[in-house]
């Protein structure tokens, strides 16, 4: 049928580099203690984190010498899917691909089932040709290929009629079925795996589209048939404790639960749209709630100034940057340095995302009038040494931080604009008084995240003339040097792996101060605090480029427009 190597699995994965032997030795361990002698080595390995589904299917394709396929987005003729019967199919998780005269392509997942194959020939008098898929995307072959002989399910419009208690029966069946339980832990487990801060499922024309934000960068990773639609999203709303039967309207829940040995702590947001909701899985890494400064690759310099900001008594401290540049991480980081027993600390966030200890955590609750700036009112009457605030996003949330900052509260906040001087303009210009605000604030730190090389393919070059002219420093010596990745299985051939932040910090000395109280634009603030040693964001980045962390187009695309 086919001819299998003589060769152990995971001997094959040491052999093609995607695994240690040290990495070999553990799962071997895990599988002994654990007892599951039926279960594959290569179950173990993906499970312990230590090789991606993919690969080990690659190399059980090296072990039987059989071909391994991608079944995105394959469309089956008619006349072979007739061939062999859906529930057949379903139940043995095999899918027909091709017929060319008596030979029959079949996709499966699992080559020492060999009843299955046997099962197959009998059924379809046909020679079976296996190759190997992943099961999911057999599956989801089987939905999108099956489901195309019968007529695609009408588009559905913005409005749509309440749900019937046997259709809401059946949708929740639909959710716990073993098929979809499978799917979404799959996606769950990949995300987590590949470092992925989001995962957004988007109901689209003719497919379900699943993607990833990865280092910042969004990409599909999978798509399914929309008669797995309703499915997915009824598993979703059921772990996330949602309303299932709600359509029109956005939701919030929260996902907590422990897949393949992994923690998952995930906040899941649907939103309608023309096609069907839309849900984005915000995945919540709770090692960065135990960050210090120390861990967020500040420069000594501004290392230096922010520790002296965050220990001042009273003042009002800001960190800026648009969604998804670390705010939050850095004003944890922040907490966890000044957090002590001595400290009355209190939050106001929308939503709390990671529980800090001995920190009083307090969450927005608009429905029950609990903005912001209800919540900061009731906060300093607590008698609160310290004040983190999620969000300035008001001028009265505003108002009252500054006034807080004035009366002897240590005020951390965040504010959305692209630089540390321009979160000046913005307060001065929602209304806050520059008599106000001129006293109250110590400083503003602003920052991005770009790509970091990847460590595993990091290779050393010379810069070009025209690139250091880019970064402004045409003068540089010709030792200078730059680092790229050349691409490799460790980060999917992009050369990139993980993140790294760039930032600045602007102090509030006496001169800005004065800059503020005159209503002066962002470019003055800017202009005096570069005389005072000021090192802004793109500068930030060079070092880290000539330190060999990131790139030049890293550093370019997030600082464009600053």
């Amino acid at each position: 049928m086919f001819k299998v190597v003589n060769e152990k699995l995971g001997k094959i994965l040491v052999a093609q580099g995607l695994i240690t032997e040290e990495n070999l030795a553990k799962a071997l361990q895990e599988q002994e203690k654990r007892g599951f002698k039926q279960k594959q080595i290569g179950s173990f390995l993906t499970e312990m984190g230590y090789v991606s589904e993919e690969n080990v299917l690659k190399a059980v394709g090296i072990q039987f010498n059989l071909p391994v396929m991608e079944l995105k987005e394959i469309a089956v003729e008619a006349t072979v899917l007739e061939l062999i019967p859906e529930a057949m199919a379903r139940r043995l998780k095999a899918v027909p691909l091709y017929l060319v005269e008596k030979e029959l392509t079949i996709a499966i997942s699992n080559p020492t089932q060999i009843e299955v194959i046997d099962t197959l020939a009998n059924q379809t008098r046909c020679k079976i040709l296996p190759i190997l898929a992943l099961e999911r995307e057999i599956l989801a072959a089987i939905e999108s290929n099956y489901g195309a002989v019968s007529d695609p399910p009408a588009r559905r419009e913005p409005e749509e009629a309440p749900m019937t208690p046997a259709e809401l029966r059946r949708l929740e069946e639909a959710g716990k079925e073993v098929p979809i339980i499978r799917i979404v832990d799959d996606l769950l487990l990949q995300a987590v795996r590949e470092g992925a801060s989001d995962i957004h499922i988007e109901p689209r024309e003719g497919k379900l589209s699943v993607r990833m934000r990865v280092d910042g960068i969004l990409k599909e990773y999978h798509s399914f048939s929309p008669k797995q639609q309703p499915a997915i999203l009824s598993r979703v709303k059921i772990l996330s404790k949602l309303d299932i039967s709600e359509r029109q309207k956005p939701q919030d829940g929260r996902i907590k639960l422990r897949i393949g040995g992994k923690e998952v702590d995930a906040r899941v947001s649907t939103l309608p749209a023309y096609y069907g909701e839309k849900v984005v899985l915000r995945l919540l890494d709770q090692q960065k709630v135990q960050l210090g400064l120390e861990e967020l690759a500040l420069s000594p310099h501004n290392l230096a100034l922010l520790q002296n900001m965050i220990v001042q008594p009273y003042g009002l401290v800001l960190v800026t940057g648009p969604t998804g540049s670390g705010k939050s991480t850095t004003l944890y980081a922040a907490l966890n340095t000044i957090n002590s027993e001595e400290k009355n600390i209190v939050t106001v966030e929308d939503p709390v995302e990671y529980q800090l200890p001995i920190i009083n955590q307090v969450q927005v609750n608009v429905k029950k009038d609990l903005t912001f700036a209800t919540a900061l009112r009731s906060i300093l009457r607590q008698d609160p040494n310290i004040v983190m605030i999620g969000e300035i996003r008001d001028p009265e949330t505003g108002e009252i931080a500054t006034e807080a900052a004035l009366t002897g509260h240590l005020v951390l906040s965040t504010l959305h604009t692209n630089d540390a001087p321009s979160a000046v303009v913005r307060l001065v210009e929602m209304g806050i008084e520059p008599f106000l605000l001129a006293p109250s604030l110590i400083g503003i730190v602003a920052q991005r995240l770009a790509r970091k090389i990847c460590l595993e393919c990091k290779e050393s070059l010379s810069p070009k003339k025209a690139e250091l002219e880019r970064l402004g420093i045409p003068d540089a010596p010709d030792t200078i040097r730059f680092s790229r990745g050349k691409g490799c299985p460790n980060c999917k051939g992009s050369g990139y792996k993980g993140r790294v932040a760039i930032h600045e910090v602007l102090v509030a000395d006496e001169a800005i101060r004065a800059l503020i109280s005159e209503r002066a634009p962002a470019a003055a603030i800017r202009d005096h605090a570069v005389h005072a040693g000021f090192i802004d964001m793109r500068m930030d980045g060079i070092r880290k480029i000539i330190k060999g962390i990131t790139t030049l187009e890293e550093v370019l695309r997030v600082t464009r427009g600053i």
